[in-house]
């Protein structure tokens, strides 16, 4: 395709570079077209491409006039005569001697990122040939004219050939210089895709356009500046024994130089994982530096560009006391199906993964995207999870101090119940509430705006804690369960209770659990059939995995609530996914070290195997007369009337929600009237048969 009818591919191929310098290198130029013209035939193609860049670029070279052929021969198309040939070669020779003692920009950067990254002469000359391309408006279309003429796109690319014309170099040395397993490939300064074409690193470029001073150690340039950690070791308590043991991991890597150190962070967006990584860097005393996350120009790199700067930043750091932070790595991993260029991609990863000089922390949302091969090639992986509620509650503490915010204990249990969300999202609100001098309900509407955001667009439901007001003796179960407490939290007892509490609604369960948890001195992990219930094969088994996983981590006492939904009689099972989230939750009962409690209304519903699980089974049930007066004087201060033993089917709940409704109501409210009301909550229950006493 001739060159003068490629515009519209010129223009495309414009966009791929960086923007052009006028006026360029003119000794990098000057080598060229001496180079050039030694090499080649005065009537060949690339003499005539040679004649017409000498003559668009006079002005800008210096060339004399004389030095010119006539103007028949100065659009190359017609071959100069063999004066004219060796006139113009003298000439540009002669101006190239005068140029040799000057210093320019590109030049003065070249030899120290040579030093760097251990590149050789030869590897220089192609890298410098390859900015040169980008910066160069002559040189580009030297180059593209000359691509041309060998009947390849006008791009720059892996062409051995044509890079030795332009440097007066040996075809096999610059070959050797471009290939997959070459320094400036494997360095990352160099990319080439599957059509061979060459992009120049990015950031590179783009210093090297804003003519940025080189000053100090080139590292400083081409690093990203390092993440500084904001939040506490304390604030990723929640991590327990997985985040201790990611920092001394980390600790030891970086001072035995151990190769191939990746330390995957993953779970759902929103739950720290940046700034869980910044603060593990900082627990080493090591410093933390994003790979790719924008370039210089502010925009957001491509999945192979990130991937040019972490082997770049893998070759500056194989000796410095620093860490790589590749942050959303699903980006190497493009949704698009297994194509050549694909797996060879995958390949050379995980070579990096194995082989890289500095330890590496990478994020993701979404593992499946990663795929096996990758994850049994990081050498820790931990699933960062949002706080629980006790550490929410001295997180709320410990920043509000820091920030200067005024916090009560009672406003930091609040806000802890009222706002599930992770420690930045927390020291985000306080920071607002300190800039507009607010107090406890600033920082609540804050935290709880962000974190809705982040959750996509609703809330969690509020952890709930032990009612202030919560008594035992105002629970009906068919067991003692002030004496079933002290069992469980007596010294030498078993730290591992499974339990299992059925009964209707209201009866008290969950609190108890709550109650039982507190004295045992372990948080709690609730988990709704609602959180684990996924609608694609195979995610309420993870979900289930998941949670039995974070209780293991953290300590807590694990919750089931709604355990009839997960644990439903697999006789009755009309799809497969029935079966196998049965057989998930089993499997996790029989082998998990910690105390865990299933709670259900409907205890009919479990499948029978599950029963066999459960170390202590406790049914819950309707308040006895005696218990329901109790509980109406602590509820309302006052003597039941004995209107209230015509009730048979009170709970705990209801009690609690009708002192509540009362401070609505105008005008007090009577003893008999309370009656009324509590009456109101129990219609449409099963005509006060109570339930679930058997031995």
């Amino acid at each position: 395709m001739p060159l003068r009818h490629s515009n519209r591919l010129r223009a495309h191929c414009r966009r791929k570079t960086t923007p052009a310098v006028q006026g360029g290198e003119k000794r990098r130029l000057l080598d060229a077209l001496c180079a050039i013209h030694s090499t080649v035939r005065r009537r060949s193609p690339d003499a005539g491409a040679l004649v017409r860049c000498a003559v668009q670029a006079q002005g800008h070279l210096a060339l004399p006039d004389a030095a010119l052929p006539s103007a028949l021969r100065q659009d190359g198309d017609v071959p100069l005569t063999p004066v004219e040939w060796e006139r113009l070669g003298s000439a540009l020779k002669t101006r190239r001697s005068q140029l040799a003692s000057t210093v320019s920009y590109l030049d003065s950067w070249l030899p120290p990122l040579a030093r760097t990254i251990g590149l050789d002469e030869t590897e220089s000359a192609v890298l410098g040939l390859a900015i040169g391309y980008g910066q160069d408006g002559y040189i580009t279309r030297l180059w593209d004219e000359m691509s041309d003429n060998r009947g390849r796109t006008p791009f720059l690319r892996a062409d051995a050939e044509l890079f030795a014309l332009m440097l007066g170099l040996l075809e096999p040395r610059v070959r050797a210089c471009l290939s997959a397993d070459g320094r400036l490939r494997e360095s990352g300064l160099l990319a080439v895709d599957e059509d061979g074409d060459i992009t120049v690193l990015r950031r590179l470029t783009s210093l090297l356009a804003r003519r940025t001073p080189l000053e100090g150690d080139v590292r400083g340039l081409l690093l990203s500046p390092p993440r500084r950690a904001e939040l506490p070791w304390e604030a990723f308590a929640h991590l327990g024994q997985q985040a201790e043991l990611a920092a001394r991991l980390l600790a030891a890597a970086i001072v035995e130089r151990e190769l191939g150190v990746g330390i995957l962070l993953y779970g759902p967006p929103g739950t720290g994982k940046t700034a869980f990584a910044a603060t593990l860097a900082a627990r080493v005393g090591a410093l933390l530096h994003p790979v790719g996350e924008s370039d210089d120009y502010g925009e957001e790199p491509t999945g192979t560009e990130r991937l040019a700067e972490l082997r770049l930043s893998q070759r500056l750091l194989g000796d410095a006391a620093s860490v790589l932070l590749f942050d959303e790595a699903e980006d190497l991993f493009p949704s698009f199906g297994f194509s050549e260029q694909r797996s060879r991609s995958r390949v050379f990863l995980h070579r990096l993964l194995e082989q890289g000089r500095a330890p590496v922390i990478w994020t993701a949302n979404d593992i499946s995207v990663l795929g096996p091969a990758v994850a049994r090639r990081m050498m820790l992986c931990i699933d960062v999870r949002q706080p629980g509620l006790a550490v929410r509650k001295q997180l709320w503490s410990n920043m509000a101090r820091s920030e200067g915010v005024e916090l009560t204990d009672a406003a930091a249990s609040e806000l802890a119940r009222a706002v599930p969300a992770a420690p930045g999202i927390l020291r985000n609100a306080l920071r607002a509430t300190r800039l507009v001098g607010g107090d406890s309900k600033t920082a609540l509407r804050v935290a709880t705006g962000v974190a809705r955001v982040v959750a996509g667009g609703s809330l969690p439901l509020p952890e709930q804690d032990i009612p202030a007001d919560y008594d035992p003796a105002l629970v009906q179960a068919d067991c003692d369960l002030a004496a079933l407490a002290r069992k469980v939290t007596c010294s030498g007892a078993s730290m591992a209770p499974t339990l299992l509490l059925s009964g209707p609604p209201g009866s008290g369960k969950s609190a108890y659990v709550r109650y039982l948890a507190a004295e045992m001195n372990l948080p709690v992990l609730l988990k709704r059939a609602s959180d684990l219930l996924g609608k694609y094969v195979g995610e309420t088994e993870a979900k289930i995995a998941s949670a039995f996983a974070e209780a293991r981590d953290t300590g807590a006492f694990l919750v089931f609530d709604e355990a009839d939904s997960l644990l439903a009689d697999r006789r009755g099972a009309h799809q497969s996914w029935e079966v196998t989230q049965v057989n998930e939750m089993l499997t996790w009962m029989e082998n998990h070290p910690l105390p865990f409690a299933c709670t259900t209304n409907l205890v009919d519903r479990l499948d029978p195997a599950s029963l066999r699980r459960f170390l202590l089974k406790a049914r819950f049930g309707y308040l006895t007369s005696d218990q329901a007066r109790l509980a109406f004087a602590r509820f309302f201060t006052a003597t039941a009337p004995t209107s209230l033993d015509r009730l048979q089917q009170l709970t705990p709940a209801d009690f609690a929600l009708v002192r509540r409704r009362t401070a609505f109501l105008e005008g007090p409210v009577t003893l008999d009237g309370i009656v009324a009301l509590l009456e109101d909550e129990t219609a449409g229950r099963d005509g006060g048969r109570r339930i679930g006493f058997a031995a």
